[in-house]
């Protein structure tokens, strides 16, 4: 009776597991490395490599003996000879009804080394698929760091909107107060309200935004059902390169277009020498062994052995052609490769300036915020000492709003840019952005990425202490404590602010 009465807690903590697996947050190297194992694209792409791996062995199955069965039976209108003439002096049998059965092998001995040419082929152009996966690895990786990032920037968004929307309507009620009581006009709660409308449409806007990022990353998983928890980035430091010469080298080095159009410069070369032999001679080994009978099942045996050649003379330029598309071709990869050398130094460039401006973006927003937030401390203690307006201390609330929001969107910004840079050089991995892989390979303490999780809760916190204690120095301090120093701030991607009206 023990196990049966131990049976429903194990079910219980079976499925208390299984919830706590399913809730876990899934983190952006590994939404990258589920992403390569899983999307359709890739594993038909994978597909394609498997199907010019058997092109290979057919290639190579070509220089083998070929060894045909070959069975017939015919019935003539007039007797005919069942066997060729076996002896001098003796007439064969004859018959209407003649049955064979029989082994012919072919073997090519010179086919103007078409064979050997088809063979490389095929090795160079599983080579330009193997390649070509890499390529479209590179880029849905990328889209999965964009995508995973931008869902976090809008989940913080979302954040600093609902302390946002809070402080309004605290401020709506302070306002109705004022009025009651004659301290306020009823223009300044319509220019409150105006806002607080705002910021619910912002809230809207940005918790759609995140839900359209997660479908779209669950999309690019592989995946269907609901949308996986995310969490921050947490601690990484990618390997990048030191500078553009060392960045622009490895990507001509490894990057995988550049490789896969070298490979598919070598098919083109391999075409040619097939062009060019079906113009030479073609020479076969043949033989062949069989039995044949008549009507009365008297069997004969034959055989034969000899060398076939076959020697194309005219073809209506069939083949000259050829060889002068198969040079066309040559010609258009060296072209595609000189126009890819350009493009991927272009790439490089463009990766290191967004990454040095992401950085530089980043420091200017995070000073913008504390200065933001600095002259919102001041605008709402001197709105209720009554030295100003409200609508100066909702300029300044709204100059707060504007500068948190682009303080968190240059800090996401530095994420994509790294992972731009590593896809320009043909290095992007998910391990690139695994926080503990990331500190052992840089042998660096790793940088922080993530955005200070208190910092919402300040916010609100901070719009609390002002309104409770309206002429309190101590409500200065309060905001210094809500407020941490901008080095701890955000190093990862983000997409477009609100109020720029972006859209995933």
């Amino acid at each position: 009776m023990k196990p049966l009465s131990r049976l429903p807690l194990f079910i219980f903590l079976l499925a208390v597991s299984k919830a706590a697996f399913a809730s876990d947050p899934l983190p952006l190297w590994e939404a990258m490395e589920r992403a390569a194992q899983f999307n359709p694209a890739i594993k038909s792409q994978q597909a394609e490599v498997s199907r010019q791996t058997l092109e290979q062995d057919i290639a190579r199955g070509q220089r083998m003996p070929r060894v045909d069965l070959n069975a017939a039976y015919t019935r003539h209108a007039y007797p005919s000879l069942i066997t060729p003439i076996r002896e001098a002096g003796v007439f064969p049998p004859m018959d209407r009804d003649i049955a064979n059965i029989g082994l012919a092998l072919t073997l090519p001995l010179y086919r103007g080394g078409r064979l050997v040419a088809g063979e490389a082929l095929a090795a160079h152009s599983r080579e330009a698929s193997v390649q070509g996966v890499r390529a479209s690895g590179q880029d849905l990786l990328f889209n999965v760091v964009a995508t995973y990032t931008k869902a976090l920037h809008f989940s913080q968004l979302g954040q600093v909107i609902d302390s946002r929307i809070k402080v309004l309507q605290r401020e709506e009620k302070d306002i109705g107060l004022r009025i009651r009581e004659g301290r306020a006009a009823r223009l300044d709660l319509i220019r409150l309200q105006t806002q607080l409308s705002q910021a619910r449409y912002d809230k809207v806007s940005v918790s759609q935004g995140e839900k359209d990022a997660l479908s779209l990353l669950v999309a690019l998983l592989g995946e269907r059902g609901p949308a996986p928890v995310l969490s921050a980035p947490g601690l990484t430091a990618p390997v990048l390169p030191a500078s553009f010469e060392v960045a622009l080298s490895r990507a001509l080095q490894q990057r995988p277009d550049i490789l896969r159009l070298d490979a598919m410069g070598k098919v083109a070369r391999q075409k040619t020498a097939i062009a060019r032999g079906d113009r030479l001679p073609q020479v076969d080994l043949v033989a062949r062994a069989q039995e044949s009978t008549g009507s009365d099942w008297t069997g004969y045996d034959d055989s034969q052995i000899g060398v076939q050649l076959s020697l194309p003379l005219f073809d209506g330029n069939i083949r000259k052609r050829r060889v002068e598309q198969a040079g066309i071709e040559q010609q258009q990869n060296a072209l595609l490769q000189e126009d890819a050398h350009n493009r991927i130094a272009s790439e490089v460039e463009q990766a290191f300036g967004a990454l040095a401006e992401s950085r530089a973006r980043l420091d200017a927003a995070a000073q913008g915020e504390t200065e933001a937030s600095e002259a919102l401390r001041i605008e709402t203690l001197r709105y209720h000492s009554g030295e100003n307006t409200i609508t100066d201390l909702l300029g300044a609330e709204s100059a707060l709003w504007s500068a948190t929001a682009n303080r968190l969107q240059a800090g996401y910004d530095i994420t994509v840019s790294q992972a731009q840079l590593l896809r320009a050089t043909g290095e992007l991995a998910p391990d690139s952005f695994r926080p503990a892989e990331a500190g052992r390979k840089t042998g660096m303490e790793p940088s922080s990425s993530g955005i200070a999780p208190r910092i919402f809760a300040h916010y609100l916190a901070w719009h609390d202490g002002i309104t409770a204690c309206e002429a309190d120095i101590a409500a200065g301090n309060a905001h210094a404590a809500a407020f941490p120093d901008p080095s701890l701030t955000a190093k990862n991607l983000a997409g477009h602010a609100i109020q720029q009206g972006a859209r995933l």
